[in-house]
């Protein structure tokens, strides 16, 4: 399989490398959830959570392995962004064939990546956020970082 090449946006925070990523995903609303870590093996006090704006694709892979490649410069944790990927022609493709009269906003195939799982997104933006374990109510947010 030839490796497709894709860009790196570094975190601000430390995605746990072993942990999940849970993709949420409807209609008004994208985003992803992951555990994070304060040093090697040491659970932070937060979770990281990834806001997708206009968000018009997504699919995921339970794979350990990704078809990305990036040079990763020492970055404890980022996403990828794909130039030019399939998720994207695909998406043009559709809307000139069922919308040729609307435009077609410019969007980005970005992936997240967890430990055996991996999701893209193709969203025209996104925002990196924490969100502190105190206030996580949701049972399957809390299932990121707790033993359920």
């Amino acid at each position: 399989m030839t490796m497709i090449d894709a860009n790196i946006i570094p975190l601000e925070f430390w995605q746990d490398p072993q942990g999940d990523v849970l993709l949420i995903y409807g209609e008004h609303e994208c985003s992803v959830y992951f555990n994070c870590w304060a040093s090697a093996g040491i659970d932070a006090d937060f979770i990281g959570k990834l806001s997708f704006d206009g968000a018009s694709a997504v699919r995921s892979f339970a794979r350990e392995f990704i078809p990305y490649q990036a040079k990763h410069d020492g970055q404890k944790s980022c996403i990828l962004q794909v130039p030019d990927s399939d998720l994207a022609r695909n998406r043009v493709e559709y809307r000139k064939r069922h919308y040729p009269e609307h435009l077609i906003s410019e969007q980005a195939n970005f992936v997240v990546v967890g430990h055996d799982i991996y999701h893209e997104i193709l969203a025209s933006k996104f925002a990196a956020t924490t969100i502190p374990k105190s206030e996580v109510t949701d049972a399957r947010l809390r299932s990121l970082f707790s033993d359920m």
